[in-house]
This record gives C-alpha cells, sequence and structure tokens, in this order.
C-alpha cells in the first residue's frame, strides 16, 4: 500500500542504470522511493498525487518532457524524461473554503484456480509414486489416522490436514480508501495563499495492511514591490503504515504455495477450529519447503511490521525584475532554496507463535528496528533577458547555476529470543545478531544557459548548453557537457499557405536534437572501499577492501533526434501530433559485473560497456468539441507508440556475464544479449506436448512415445532393429530417459537427445505497439469520461504458471493440473506429476505467452451543480463523481494481470506479483 511508480519515457534507454524519469514538483527534483506497482502510460492525477504523497486536488497541471531537446534542460538527470508536476496556488479573490471526500473499494481479480486439498494430496501421493513406483507414506497426504499413530505415535494432527482450505481466500479481503481533504485559498493586490490540509485512509487488499497518512500544504506568494516578490512553499507529510511482515515471503505467495489439506486453526478432534493458529510440527515427514512455509493467516495477524514516515519540504523563492515589468523589456533575477528531510523508521517483530519452532531459535520471537534518515538541499540562482526587438521578433536569454547537497544516514537492530510478546522492542533483552549503521554524503551542481527565439511569427529556435557536475564520478570524468538544439516552423503562418486559413488552424514542422547524461545509483565509487572483516584474521577484528577504485568512469550519454508534425484543422477542433525520434544511449553503465577472481574482487561495481538505440514513433489524436449539438459535445482522443531498441554494441566480459551456459535445470531460460538484436529476447526449448505412451506403439505410429525420430518423423532404429529411447542431456551427469507422460521438447537437430543445442529464439517482450483512447461526453453539467488502454505483442514468461503447473514440488497447483497424464494413452497437454524428479518444466514456449491486451481502464460519471442554484445553499461549488478503475481486460494472456513491466536485462516476467485492483472511487467536493 502507499507505493510509489516505476515508470519508462519512449522505451528503455540504460541497461543496468537508473530508467526511471525525472520528477519535478513545482520545477524542483523530487526524490521518491519507487517499486513497481504503477504504470507511467495511463496514469492519471490521482495516481500522480499518491506517488507524491499529497491530494489530487492540490495538483495543477502535470507536463511530460519526452524528446531529448526538451529534456536536455535538465542534462544528466533528463536522461529518461521527465514529469513536471505543478500545484495549485493562491488566486486574488475573496477567501474560497474547499472540502474534498473520496472513498473508494478495491478487491484482488482472480487468479489461478488452485487445487483443493482432496485434488492436492491425490496429486501428491501420484508424484511421490511415479518417481520411483513406490507409495508415498506420508501421513499428511493420506487422510489415514494408522499413519499418523504409526509415524508419530499420535493422531493428533490428524484433523489439521483433513481440510480443504482455500488459503488466498483467507489472505484476501476488500479493501477501502478514505481521502479527505481541505483547502483554503485567496488573496488581494500583495499577497495571495493557499493552504490545504488532508487525511488518507487506506485498509490493502491482503489482511493485515493499513495505511494512516497525513498532508499538510501551504504556499504564499507576497508582492513587496511592482519589482521583488517573496514566494513560500510548506509541505509536511506524516505517514504511518502497517504492513504485512514477510520474513517467510509475500503472504499471497505463501497462500498460493501452502497445501490446502491444512487448517488455518488448530483443530481439536472432532475437527472443530481452537483460537490457536496452526503450524506444521518440525518431525512432520513432509518436505523441508512446505514444513517451514508460515501460516499466512498467522503472519498477518501476530506478526508486526511498522513503517512511519515523516517528510517535510519547506521553499523560500525570490524573484526581483531589475527593469520595470511593465515594459517590454525584462531582465529578471529568480531562484529558490528547498529543504528536504525525511526520516523513516522501520520496526519488525516475528513472534514463535507464527511457527512451530521453539521460542529461544534463532528465528523467531525476533524484533527489527532500523532509522534512516535523509536530508538534502536544493538551490537554483538565474537570471532573464529579454530585450525589446520589436513586434517582429523576440529574443529571452537564460543562465543559471545549480546545486543540491544530500547527506544519509541509518541505523539497525535485531534480537531474536524476547521473552514474550508484549516486550517486542528492541531494546529488550534478546541474542543481538544485527548492529549496523552507514552514512552517505553527495553533491550535484549544474551550470545552465538557455536562449529562446521566435521571428516572424513562425519561426522559432531554442539552444541550451548545461554542464553537469556529480561527486559519483571521478575528478577526471565529474563533468559532463550536455548541449540541445530545437527549432519549430510555423507553416500554415506561411503566406503561401493563405489558401488554408479556413479550415487549417496550425500545421508546424519541429525539429530537435539533444544530449542528455545518467549516472551512478550511488557514491563513492572513485574511492578504495573497506568493511569488516570480522574476528576472522587470526582472531582479530581486521578490515578488508571491498571495491575496487573506478577512477574512469565516465557518464552515460544519451543523444537524441526527433522529428514532429503538429496539425490542427477547423478552428482549433482537430489535433494531430506526430513524432518520430532515434535515441543512442553510449558508455552504456553495468553494474556488478563478474571480474577474475585473480583481482582479489569477485565483481566490479560499474563499468561503460557499450552502445543502445532506440528508435521509435508515436502518434496523438484529440478533438476539441468534436460533436456539438445543443447541450451535447463529444470528443475523443487516441494515441499509438512503438519503440525498437538494438544492441550495437557490448564488452566481450559483459556478454559473457549475461549470456551464461546452459545449466541442465528445470524452470530456467537463457538470456542472451547480442550485437545487432532487440534487448529483451527470450530463448529457450520448443514444447510440443506429453508422451502419451512409455512405449513404441508399432501398431499405431502416430502415437508419441519417447523414442528418437528423424527429420522426417521416422523412428529411428539401432543395429539391433530397436527403437532408441529419447534422453535429455545424454552423455552428462545431468542425463535423463524420458518416460510416458514426460514433456516433450523438439529435438532440433535430431540428434536423440534435448540439451542446449536444441534452444531457439521464443520471442521478444517488446511490444509491436501500444497506447490508449478514450471519449468524454456532456450533457450540461454532466460528463462522462472513458478510457482504454492497450498494448499488441510482447511475450511474456509465466512463471506463476509454471510454478503451479509443474508438479515437482509440495506448492499447492493450478487446477489444471487435474488434465495431467495418469497412464498409457492420455492425451493431455499436461505431463505426469513427478516429485523431484525429471524435466517436465525446462523453460519452454509452454509459459512464454502473448502480452496483448485491451484494458477499460476508467470511467468516470461527475456532475457540477449550477452555482446560481448553490448560493442558496450559501456554496460557491458542489461536485458528485463517480470513478470505476480498471472494468475489464480482453486477453490471452492466461496470468492475472498482462501489465507486466521488463525486468533489467528488458524480459517481462510474471512471477505472481500482486496484480492491479479492481476498485471504485466515489468523489465529493463543496466550496464555499
Amino acid at each position: 500500500m502507499g507505493s510509489g511508480s516505476v515508470m519508462r519515457i519512449r522505451g528503455i534507454t540504460s541497461i543496468n542504470s537508473n530508467s526511471q524519469p525525472l520528477i519535478l514538483l513545482n520545477g524542483i527534483p523530487f526524490e521518491s522511493n519507487i517499486d513497481a506497482s504503477f504504470d507511467f502510460a495511463s496514469a492519471d492525477q490521482e495516481q500522480f498525487a499518491s506517488l507524491l504523497c499529497i491530494s489530487p486536488d492540490d495538483i495543477e497541471e502535470i507536463t511530460v518532457l519526452k524528446d531529448g531537446a526538451a529534456a536536455a534542460i535538465w542534462g544528466s538527470r533528463g536522461a529518461n524524461g521527465v514529469i513536471d508536476i505543478t500545484t495549485k496556488k493562491g488566486v486574488t479573490g475573496p477567501t474560497r473554503v474547499s472540502y474534498s471526500y473520496r472513498f473508494s473499494g478495491s478487491e484482488q481479480p482472480e487468479g489461478t484456480k488452485l487445487l483443493n486439498g482432496d485434488d492436492y494430496t491425490m496429486l501428491m501421493k501420484q508424484a511421490y509414486f511415479n518417481r520411483n513406483q513406490e507409495d508415498c507414506n506420508i501421513p499428511e497426504y493420506s487422510y489415514d489416522k494408522a499413519q499418523f499413530v504409526d509415524a508419530y505415535g499420535t493422531a493428533q494432527d490428524f484433523e489439521n490436514f483433513n481440510n480443504n482450505t482455500d488459503w488466498v481466500d483467507e489472505v484476501s479481503k476488500y479493501g477501502f480508501t478514505h481521502d479527505h481533504n481541505l483547502s483554503v485559498s485567496g488573496g488581494g493586490e500583495k499577497a495571495k495563499f493557499r493552504a490545504s490540509f488532508g487525511y488518507y485512509k487506506q485498509t490493502g487488499t491482503i489482511i493485515g495492511q493499513e495505511l494512516h497518512r497525513f498532508s499538510n500544504r501551504m504556499n504564499l506568494e507576497y508582492a513587496v514591490s511592482s519589482r521583488l516578490k517573496f514566494f513560500t512553499e510548506f509541505a509536511i507529510t506524516y505517514t504511518d503504515n502497517d504492513k504485512n511482515n514477510e520474513e517467510g515471503g509475500n503472504l499471497l505467495d505463501i497462500a498460493r504455495k501452502k497445501m490446502p489439506n491444512a487448517s488455518v486453526f488448530r483443530q481439536d478432534k472432532n475437527g472443530n477450529n481452537t483460537d490457536v493458529y496452526f503450524n506444521i510440527a518440525q518431525n512432520s515427514q513432509l518436505n523441508d519447503d512446505q514444513k517451514n512455509l508460515k501460516n499466512p493467516v498467522a503472519m498477518a495477524y501476530l506478526a508486526s511490521y511498522q513503517q512511519t514516515n515523516m517528510r517535510i519540504m519547506p521553499t523560500l523563492r525570490l524573484q526581483y525584475d531589475f527593469l520595470d515589468p511593465a515594459e517590454t523589456a525584462k531582465l529578471r533575477y529568480a531562484g529558490y532554496v528547498k529543504f528536504d528531510s525525511e526520516n523513516v523508521k522501520d520496526t519488525k517483530f516475528l513472534p514463535r507463535e507464527t511457527t512451530s519452532k521453539n521460542w529461544n531459535d534463532g528465528s523467531v520471537n525476533k524484533s527489527y528496528s532500523k532509522e534512516s534518515e535523509a536530508v538534502s538541499i536544493y538551490t537554483d540562482h538565474n537570471i532573464t533577458w529579454q530585450p525589446d526587438l520589436g513586434e517582429r521578433q523576440s529574443l529571452m536569454l537564460y543562465a543559471g547555476w545549480q546545486m543540491d547537497i544530500s547527506n544519509s544516514q541509518y541505523q539497525e537492530f535485531e534480537r531474536y529470543g524476547l521473552a514474550s510478546t508484549v516486550g517486542t522492542d528492541v531494546t529488550s533483552e534478546g541474542h543481538l545478531t544485527t548492529f549496523n549503521s552507514g552514512k552517505s554524503e553527495g553533491r550535484n551542481m549544474a551550470f545552465l544557459f538557455r536562449g529562446h527565439y521566435f521571428l516572424l511569427d513562425r519561426y522559432i529556435l531554442d539552444l541550451t548548453a548545461r554542464w553537469d557536475g556529480s561527486s559519483r564520478f571521478g575528478p577526471g570524468n565529474r563533468w559532463g557537457f550536455f548541449p540541445a538544439v530545437s527549432g519549430k516552423w510555423l507553416i500554415s503562418e506561411e503566406k503561401f499557405m493563405d489558401f488554408a486559413d479556413n479550415w487549417m488552424s496550425e500545421f508546424a514542422l519541429r525539429l530537435g536534437w539533444g544530449v542528455t547524461g545518467n549516472r551512478p545509483d550511488y557514491e563513492y565509487l572513485y574511492l578504495s572501499r573497506y568493511n569488516s572483516y570480522g574476528s576472522n584474521y587470526i582472531d582479530l577484528p581486521a578490515i578488508k577492501p571491498s571495491s575496487l577504485q573506478l577512477t574512469n568512469l565516465k557518464w552515460e550519454r544519451s543523444t537524441s533526434y526527433n522529428l514532429g508534425v503538429d496539425l490542427t484543422l477547423f478552428d482549433w477542433r482537430y489535433k494531430l501530433v506526430a513524432n518520430v525520434y532515434h535515441r543512442r544511449t553510449e558508455d552504456l553503465l553495468f553494474k556488478d559485473q563478474k571480474i577474475p577472481s585473480s583481482t582479489g574482487f569477485g565483481s566490479v561495481s560499474y563499468v561503460n560497456a557499450g552502445t543502445m538505440d532506440n528508435d521509435g514513433w508515436e502518434l496523438e489524436f484529440s478533438t476539441n468539441n468534436m460533436v456539438k449539438r445543443g447541450d451535447w459535445t463529444l470528443d475523443l482522443s487516441l494515441n499509438f507508440s512503438n519503440y525498437v531498441n538494438t544492441i550495437i554494441e557490448l564488452d566481450e566480459n559483459v556478454l559473457n556475464n549475461y549470456n551464461p551456459d546452459f545449466n541442465y535445470t528445470n524452470g530456467g531460460y537463457l538470456t542472451r544479449l547480442q550485437i545487432n538484436n532487440s534487448f529483451g529476447s527470450i530463448y529457450g526449448f520448443r514444447y510440443k506436448g506429453v508422451y502419451q505412451y512409455d512405449k513404441y506403439q508399432p501398431n499405431n505410429p502416430e502415437a508419441t512415445a519417447p523414442v528418437v525420430r528423424d527429420e522426417n518423423g521416422n523412428v529411428v532404429l539401432d543395429g539391433k532393429g530397436e527403437t532408441i529411447p529419447m534422453y535429455f542431456a545424454y552423455g552428462t551427469s545431468n542425463a535423463y530417459r524420458f518416460r510416458g507422460g514426460d514433456a516433450i521438447y523438439e529435438d532440433i537437430n535430431h540428434d536423440g537427445t534435448i540439451d542446449e543445442l536444441d534452444i531457439v529464439y521464443l520471442g521478444n517482450s517488446n511490444p509491436k505497439f501500444d497506447g490508449g483512447f478514450g471519449a468524454t461526453l456532456r450533457w450540461k453539467r454532466l460528463t462522462l469520461n472513458m478510457f482504454f488502454n492497450y498494448r499488441v505483442g510482447g511475450k511474456i514468461i509465466n512463471y506463476g504458471r509454471m510454478d503451479a503447473e509443474n508438479m515437482y514440488s509440495t506448492n499447492n497447483q493450478s487446477i489444471a493440473t487435474n488434465w495431467r497424464w495418469r497412464k498409457d494413452g492420455d492425451m493431455t497437454e499436461i505431463p505426469r506429476a513427478l516429485y523431484q524428479y525429471g524435466y517436465n518444466y525446462l523453460g519452454s514456449d509452454r509459459f512464454v505467452e502473448d502480452g496483448s491486451f485491451l484494458r477499460f481502464k476508467q470511467l468516470t460519471l461527475s456532475y457540477s451543480f449550477d452555482p446560481k442554484m448553490l448560493k442558496k445553499a450559501h456554496l460557491n461549488t458542489l461536485n458528485l463523481s463517480l470513478t470505476l478503475n480498471n472494468l475489464l481486460t480482453v486477453t490471452k494472456y492466461t496470468g492475472a494481470d498482462p501489465e507486466i513491466s521488463p525486468n533489467n536485462i528488458g524480459v517481462s516476467e510474471d512471477k505472481n506479483r500482486t496484480p492491479r485492483s479492481r476498485y471504485f472511487t466515489f468523489g465529493l467536493t463543496v466550496g464555499i
């Protein structure tokens, strides 16, 4: 809950460095903790507000800068695009008070349907039997009291393994959100102000989650004179977030794995629930993976994880006009200083009652505490000069200096063996296992020059030159130069276009070129760093080198070219914007690359090691009063986009790190970064179904059996006229003879063995194109908004489905496994159950799926009451709205959510992450 976002503008620009755009809040960089729970492409104002921990009512405007020339204004920070968010400020007029309330309800979409207890135990007994043709004698799968007595001397746990528990349902619930916001604004000639106060409460769709957030934002503008103005901004946010303690993993993930015949609560001899949570005993004959899998309901209600956050951001701005601001010529100084202080405290406690282990075990009755604080100072001072050049041309010159300083530190403690669940603080008596602290400092500085020239109302030229310096580089490479040039030609203003004046509002051509940069994620890389070696050096405390000194590390540089066309027709009613771009990123930053151990280190923190291209196009269409009939109006919007990335050059050592040899294990896909190929390619085996028979059927040659066939599909015989069995990894220590019911993989080279020589290209995670479309229908003061987003193409590795269909471990499985192979002659696409044996889920196209989708993202109905009617109630504003989100998704993808973000090598992997919730929001705004 309360999570941030991962965002990518115009594709992936960096393989291993930061690919998130710069977020500006009122023109100042905003640092935010980011995770992968949010999609930038279809984010709305409410979701951006959640990212910034403010109320949606505080946001005035959101602007996205994408092309290199625009983003180069921010140099190294603008390499991945810029999102500029402006908040509301005070306006001249009487004091206005506004209150808004939003109520939301959300639920988890239904994921993979899993086996019940009866089907699961049958599967597990077959999985054990198929391994060595011996019956499974584990009592927990038997439903037989006598087996419990024989194994443990008692049948007290018999009823605890005689259930049909839906663990996913047990940990899921309907989540609610309450968002209150009160604002006061107004002002006169000298001063304008706005203050807002917010309270936000959210309960998650997983049990045991609750978030409270209090926020306050104030803006004051004071004009000392016509030339001198002061601006102050103050924001404070306090967040109290009760999270799930995920010591044993994500609760929803645990629920999907947990054996469904086990009970949530310990049961008595009659099968009645007690008030004690059930945990599998340590002497159980079950596999450790299932035995040590925690009870997710107990984890939600007994274990704790509280995170509190206090963030204070005061800003002081000053603006002075050296010339009379009423005149055309201007010479203006503007500057600001912003302080950003954030304090975070994490406290966790894991009681013994969440496991079956003893109270003094090192993994229970464990308390953890971490306190961290970060302070940043941002300052910007600039001069803008705009001379009076007459009516036919204008010029603006801008010079600025920026600097930011950041300091952060933390300390953490952990103890186990606390005496009770009453004294859960880390200061209580117990065994201290963790005592760490750290500190970091960083500085960035920039010099910026910009020029803007406008000639004859139709020619526009912009120049930018920026020098960025960062303490993350050594002295020799600390500064980077990032220039940009862009131009716009308003063709529609030319005399030869006079014939189109009646129907063409604007026709413009845009050209842009710019260089941006990227830097490493952390400081001190150019220094030799040391850490503790403990007491491992002849029983004496010691320190040892922890990293190589990187004095030659350079900026990652992206050079972008953009060609754009703007076309507006029929009195600005129809607007078309088209862009084509090319971006080349050089000196790509790669993190944690392996190096020979002879150096004394296992890896190097960063290297510059390659070049990558991004080529793409964007098309946007929108209308303004497209259809207008009386009180009815209708508008449409539509956008398409596509990009293709190509690896141009990579260091051989990096290629070796990312292109490992085949390891002969289940569940893995080969990663391949190849020159002149796209980033995000997937390689694996081709899955061809399931062997129907264990032995070749000469009377039924079309029936499948694990024997070698040639390229024409004919059975290959040995010198004795016997069939040759099909193997996996023949001639190696991993050799396995396929049997009836096993998975069939295509023998590409027809050599009679499935191995690395049969691995082929299976597709790429980059979509062919994606975008969105929507419509706005208005009738008087009633408005209906609809928005859809979509993606065409893009392969996803469905690891969630793989885990739920492999029948290799003791984890619960999908109901699809009820159609598994069980006996000779069965025709099915699901192999046999085979516990800890065989190769029935090698990385293949069986689990690589098309990620195309069409999603009905949002439907909003809003009504604004007539101010004339509201005057009688002494109200200024009264608005009502109802929004439905993620209503419907049309897709062939079998996972819970096809909107999957790519990993650090560009491959989209669905590892059962929490899908997007379906939710509604009711909104009320009242103003006086």
